[in-house]
């Protein structure tokens, strides 16, 4: 198993947007010196829950000022960015970093953000299917010449080429059973999201291999991901407490017809939160809900930063003891 971080970059009344950001890269540069894989940057939009609109620009930005750590787009939003555009940048980002650079992409999970972007709403998983297929024809073969109901161009060059042979090692989030089926279809990885239940990350699992499965796909090496949040505390009652804190804003905006209180102490529960035995089950009993490869946390709820650094030490200590 791998293990890496991924910064939500969330902010409220007491962080503001500069916090947030100087926190994400003291907090990378921290750990690139460290035994962790890879760091992923969230995208989001027009909201307090991350403040980060352009996530191939912080990767760039941390890929510059890191040496060791792969660095990835958690989610780039590929339905609501033109896919040339978005070719070009992680073309370049692969060729800057020497391979580095990993490609996570996502369909719009905001109604309203397509509506903003004026992207059709009723035509949506067919826009980001043919998006991904201009962005990945662009990786494999250095061109792209679509011609859909929503593109259509003469053949081009995207340049620079891909640095790493066929593209930037690409995931895509697993945000519905259309995206799940697609992607298994493709044998792509998916990254499992920290703000689902297992059960539906375990649904979702079983789809993907359902699929790959009758479509003769071989995913026997496809290493899926799974996010985390971690707050660790000799109290637990007292991570759960912080965490929650962190968390009412994005609960009540993200899932505004879920019963509040009923989504929020999944989310405690079904995370790395509470001493660290509780932490360390919740861990592993989603990992084993979805058969994830790959681990990747963000340790942003706690506001302790000295505690914060003293439990990914013990992250990293645990790597380099069990799985180095």
């Amino acid at each position: 198993m791998k293990f890496g971080l991924f910064f939500l970059n969330f902010m409220n009344s007491k962080r503001s947007s500069d916090q947030v950001i100087e926190e994400m890269l003291d907090t990378a540069h921290y750990v690139d010196q460290l035994k962790f894989d890879t760091l992923a940057v969230y995208e989001n939009h027009f909201s307090n829950n991350g403040v980060i609109g352009a996530p191939l620009t912080v990767a760039g930005f941390l890929l510059g000022m890191t040496k060791n750590a792969k660095v990835a787009s958690l989610n780039h939003v590929i339905t609501t960015h033109h896919p040339v555009r978005v070719a070009e940048e992680a073309c370049l980002l692969d060729q800057m970093s020497e391979g580095r650079f990993v490609f996570g992409f996502s369909d719009c999970e905001k109604s309203a953000d397509m509506r903003f972007f004026n992207r059709p709403t009723d035509s949506q998983f067919q826009l980001f299917s043919e998006c991904h297929k201009i962005i990945n024809d662009a990786f494999t073969t250095g061109y792209c010449n679509p011609n859909n109901d929503f593109y259509s161009f003469p053949k081009i060059s995207v340049n620079p080429n891909a640095y790493t042979e066929g593209g930037p090692a690409q995931f895509v989030n697993a945000t519905s059973k259309e995206v799940v089926e697609w992607a298994a279809k493709l044998g792509l990885p998916l990254v499992f999201k920290w703000d689902d239940s297992n059960a539906q990350r375990k649904e979702y699992a079983g789809l993907y291999h359902e699929v790959a499965q009758a479509h003769g796909v071989d995913v026997s090496q496809v290493r899926h991901k799974l996010t985390l949040l971690v707050n660790q505390n000799v109290d637990g009652e007292a991570a759960r407490a912080e965490a929650r804190l962190y968390l009412e804003e994005f609960v009540r905006e993200s899932y505004p017809n879920t019963e509040f209180e009923q989504k929020m102490a999944e989310l405690l529960s079904e995370n790395a939160i509470g001493t660290y035995e509780e932490s360390t089950q919740a861990a592993r009993v989603a990992i084993e809900y979805c058969g994830a490869a790959d681990l990747l946390m963000s340790f942003e709820s706690m506001e302790d930063k000295a505690q914060q650094r003293a439990v990914i030490d013990v992250v990293n200590a645990n790597i380099v003891k069990y799985h180095s």
